[in-house]
């Protein structure tokens, strides 16, 4: 049987492929020599990376955050309301509205549309909100007039303006469609509506811009209008009822006022008659009389029962916290920001030269290796 001697070696001293503590303490010494002798590297680096974070910080133009707590309190509503729609034909149910979907409404396009249509006074001058966000967010920084286009025919957000006062109705094509842009992206970027605890009705609503004012006048512009909105919806079909009842209530009104002039001129035509025909017909006028006075009476009480009720299913909407100047924002300090890069920077030099010194054991290893 053929033994090889170099695998006997091997099998007889398997202590020498083990590394040792000692083996550890040489190696951790030469890391710790060779980068002793690159540490005005590592010190470059570290002040390089201290400028940048620097400059960083400098030119970052912070994110402010404008947000919103309140709560949504849905009130219950008496048994006249529900009880007297029925008698008007229209259903009470207002679960199109709840509270959750409040909450999606400031996720509509079309109520971030209107809210970017509301006015806004800067330096004097009134503008809508998109316009204003137009100029803050520099999106015709780009615009050269004297630079001619490779397209005439086609238009950029150079050519499209909102002037305030402007009727949404009467916007063009561009209009439309610049506008549809900006609401989108705002929806997906610069909106957030968190509920935070549905038993207790709680949310929160936000609005992110690089531009403090243009962040708080938007958000409160945004607030009025899904409130305005939601409140105005939640009454319409209550209101409904009560223009039915009404109407029903104008009719009567107006037939009894018909029987009231009916007899008086009966009793003017009729005076000295002593016939007993003719007081049966006063006794019919006097009836419908009676009846009409009884019946409007009585649906004039009802409309009051379910303008009370109206108000009692309202929901009570509470802004909790509003926002206040300064707002909130991501903005960088320089010393902190250039200390984090400083450190950063030295950290990944620090690894780099460590790969590189590993790379250089291991090939003269190899060499040496080679050699014998």
């Amino acid at each position: 049987m053929n033994i090889d001697l170099e695998d006997l070696l091997q099998t007889e001293n398997p202590s020498e492929s083990k590394i040792s503590f000692a083996d550890i303490k040489t190696i951790v010494k030469d890391y710790k020599t060779y980068l002793w002798s690159k540490k005005w590297i590592l010190v470059a680096a570290g002040v390089i990376g201290c400028v940048v974070g620097i400059i960083y910080a400098y030119f970052y133009k912070p994110t402010y955050t404008a947000t919103y707590k309140f709560s949504i309190e849905a009130k219950s509503g008496g048994v006249g309301i529900s009880t007297l729609s029925m008698l008007a034909g229209i259903s009470s149910s207002s679960g199109t509205f709840s509270g959750d979907n409040l909450v999606e409404l400031f996720r509509s396009r079309s109520m971030v549309e209107t809210a970017l249509l509301k006015p806004i006074v800067i330096e004097g001058d009134t503008m809508n909100l998109l316009e204003y966000k137009i100029l803050a967010d520099s999106l015709r920084s780009e615009c050269d007039e004297g630079k001619e286009k490779e397209k005439t025919y086609v238009k950029s957000i150079c050519d499209v303006f909102f002037p305030y006062g402007q009727s949404r109705d009467s916007f063009t094509r561009e209009q439309d469609s610049v506008l549809m842009g900006i609401s989108s992206e705002m929806i997906l970027k610069d909106i957030e509506i968190e509920k935070i605890d549905k038993k207790l009705s709680y949310a929160n609503f936000s609005v992110n811009s690089k531009d403090e004012k243009f962040a708080k006048e938007f958000s409160s512009a945004m607030i009025k209008t899904v409130f305005d909105f939601y409140i105005k919806s939640k009454r319409e079909n209550a209101q409904r009822n009560i223009d039915e009842f009404q109407a029903r209530a104008d009719s009567i009104h107006n037939e009894l006022n018909k029987s009231l002039y009916a007899v008086a001129r009966y009793r003017d035509l009729n005076m000295n008659a002593s016939r007993s025909v003719l007081g049966v017909e006063q006794l019919k006028y006097q009836t419908d009389i009676q009846i009409n006075t009884a019946a409007y009476t009585e649906i004039v009480k009802n409309i009051e029962v379910m303008k009370l009720d109206m108000a009692k299913s309202e929901p009570l909407i509470q802004e909790i916290d509003v926002p206040r100047y300064p707002l909130a924002n991501d903005k960088k300090g320089k010393v902190k920001t250039g200390i984090k890069y400083g450190f950063l920077f030295g950290f990944l030099t620090l690894l780099v030269l460590c790969v590189y010194h590993f790379v250089q054991n291991q090939n003269k290893e190899d060499n040496e290796n080679i050699a014998e």
